[in-house]
Formats: structure tokens, sequence, C-alpha cells
């Protein structure tokens, strides 16, 4: 049995080991091997069948979320559609009733040349009957 009498070179040859650049690499490795013939444990490293399950879930959930995506994305095109329609309904309803205000005028002017007691001018018929026409053309627009 060897005794190292100084102390002074035990401490010396510990701190020449530690100072080994790849001590730590080859502890690492050791460890490993140990992992790897199954006599010790990882406490750090899950098993490769958790992996596998956890990689499979995430795939599935990614999928579910790809889907979901899809989804939204037609929805959303879908109801941006709809709303441009709507607009455009709207529109056609503001005209209808700028149109109807017209015909209203052009037939209370009918009305009071009648109540003058005279035939209204042909301006202000063809004006009615424009104003009519036109209304009728935003009716089918808003109908069709």
């Amino acid at each position: 049995m060897l005794r190292v009498r100084n102390t002074r070179l035990h401490r010396g040859a510990v701190a020449l080991l530690s100072s080994v650049p790849h001590t730590k690499s080859l502890e690492g490795r050791i460890k490993e091997e140990l992992i790897a013939q199954g006599l010790l444990e990882s406490e750090d490293r899950p098993a490769e069948d958790s992996e596998d399950e956890v990689l499979a879930e995430l795939r599935k959930r990614q999928a579910e979320l790809k889907a979901l995506n899809a989804h939204n994305r037609a929805k959303k095109v879908e109801l941006l559609r709809l709303a441009k329609e709507e607009l455009h309904r709207q529109e056609l309803r503001q005209r209808v009733r700028m149109a109807d205000n017209e015909v209203m005028d052009a037939f209370r002017k009918i009305m009071a040349a009648r109540q003058k007691k005279r035939t209204p001018t042909k301006k202000e018929k063809d004006q009615a009957w424009k104003s009519l026409k036109e209304r009728e053309s935003i009716l089918k627009l808003l109908d069709g």
C-alpha cells in the first residue's frame, strides 16, 4: 500500500487531475456507458418511449391546430364576403330611400298642380316617371 506522506503533494495531485481538460468529458462518457449498460439510471433523461409519446401527442395537437386554423380562415373569408354583400345591400337601401323621397316630391308637385286646377306640366310628369323607374331599377337590384 502506497501512502502519500506529504499532504501538499496529495493536494497538488488532486489539483492536477481536476485541471486536466478532458476529465469532465471522460466522466460524462463513463456515466453514459453505465447508463447504456443499465447499471446506472439517468434522472434527467426521460425514457425513449415517453419521448415518442410526447412527440406523437405534440404532432396530434399540431394537426388539430392546423385543421382549426384552416376552418377559421374559411369562416373569416365567408364572413368577409357576407359583410361586403350586406354593405352593398345597405347602399342600395339608402338609394331606395333617396328615390322614395324623389317620388314623393314629384307626387306633391303633381298634387299641388291638380289642387290649383291645372294639369301637371310635361317636365313634372317626366320627373315623376323618371323617379319611379329609377326606384324600380334599384328595387330589382336589391331583390336580385
